[in-house]
């Protein structure tokens, strides 16, 4: 999760067409590749935000983003709040029963 990946990369280490690997991927989890790697590291950042002290910059470039703006740009989006005011005032989780259109708990 902490790599840099592409699409691109990815088709390419797993010998298959940009394309049909996506197509494959969606087929089997609901949601285009890099939209799941995106749910998962906004998964584990919002897990490192609650229970850890890190700062946000840390627990960004953790999960693999390198700029913290990034990260809090899509905490934001699920949560209508920044990473700072979550810690400051803890929430429940809203929207993480389906975070994106497709996905359900159990990661399908």
């Amino acid at each position: 999760m902490h790599e840099t990946w592409t699409i691109e990369r990815m088709a390419r280490e797993l010998s298959l067409s940009r394309t049909h690997l996506t197509r494959l991927f969606t087929r089997h989890t609901g949601v285009p590749p890099m939209r799941y790697l995106t749910e998962t590291r906004l998964t584990e950042f919002t897990r490192l935000i609650e229970e850890t002290d890190f700062t946000i910059e840390r627990a960004a470039r953790t999960v693999g983003w390198s700029d913290p703006r990034v990260a809090s740009a899509w905490f934001y989006r699920r949560y209508s709040c920044t990473p700072s005011q979550f810690r400051l005032n803890p929430q429940p989780h809203q929207g993480d029963e389906d975070p994106v259109p497709g996905w359900k708990a159990n990661g399908r």
